[in-house]
């Protein structure tokens, strides 16, 4: 019994010193728990951030996307209408030609004309002198012929020259129609570097002709050199050039013909 009263304060202070050391081991590692959770937290939380990044940029890729496809089907709509005005502008040339051939053979029939009628005044005059005609009737007749022809003369100067003057102004307005102006300018609207062609802001309303060639310049600095593909009313759309490429063409870029 005296033995068991030595030993039991030992066990007590044994069994106290056990408790301490489990209650350090519980509290170390309940820090490295609570470190771990915080560290996994931390890399939820990054993750968490990387997936809204790329489903943002996953998003706006799409919005592009969705923008380009729209601008190559404008771009598309807009080339077939500038199709369907190009075949009209075509039409009416065709139309003009006709016309001045036309023209030209009345000018032909008209020089033919007059050169009968000044060799039927010659022969006329030659007859009356070889019969020697001098009576006044015969005078008076052949003056009143030669009369008669000189007005009829007059009258195809008149036309000949009337279609001297028509066939000037259809080649001038064949001209006009088929004719870029020089020194014209205007601005790139929008650029498709993928396809190689860009939108400029002049059209058939300012007389653009498919084959036109432009100058493009940022400021004072030339970027290339373009080729028109196509034109609509108040746009075209122009191929790039590669070989006078200097670098890519913006929007807003100055065009000169």
């Amino acid at each position: 019994m005296n033995k068991l009263g030595k030993i039991a304060p030992i066990i007590v202070i044994v069994a106290c010193l056990a408790s301490l050391f489990f209650a350090y081991e519980l509290f170390v590692m309940k820090k490295a728990h609570l470190g771990k959770i915080a560290e996994l937290t931390d890399e939820y939380n990054t993750t968490n951030d990387k997936l809204t990044k790329t489903a943002s940029t996953l998003k706006k890729t799409q919005g592009d996307l969705t923008q380009t496809k729209d601008d190559l089907a404008k771009a598309t709509s807009d080339l077939q209408a500038t199709k369907v005005a190009l075949d009209q502008k075509t039409q009416e040339a065709d139309g003009l030609k006709t016309q001045m051939a036309d023209k030209d053979k009345e000018l032909q029939t008209a020089k033919t004309d007059l050169a009968s009628a000044t060799d039927t005044i010659k022969k006329i005059q030659d007859g009356l002198a070889s019969v020697g005609i001098t009576n006044i009737t015969s005078v008076g007749e052949l003056r009143d012929k030669i009369v008669s022809f000189g007005d009829e003369n007059k009258v195809l100067g008149e036309q000949l020259a009337s279609l001297h003057a028509e066939n000037q102004q259809l080649k001038e307005k064949l001209d006009y129609l088929t004719t870029t102006p020089v020194g014209l300018r205007g601005h790139v609207t929008n650029v498709q570097e993928k396809w190689g062609f860009l939108v400029l802001d002049v059209g058939q309303a300012q007389r653009v002709q498919p084959n036109a060639e432009f100058l493009v310049y940022r400021d004072t600095k030339l970027v290339g050199k373009v080729q028109v593909v196509s034109v609509a009313a108040n746009n075209c759309i122009a191929q790039i050039m590669p070989e006078y490429l200097r670098s890519t063409p913006l929007v807003g870029d100055i065009i000169i013909h």
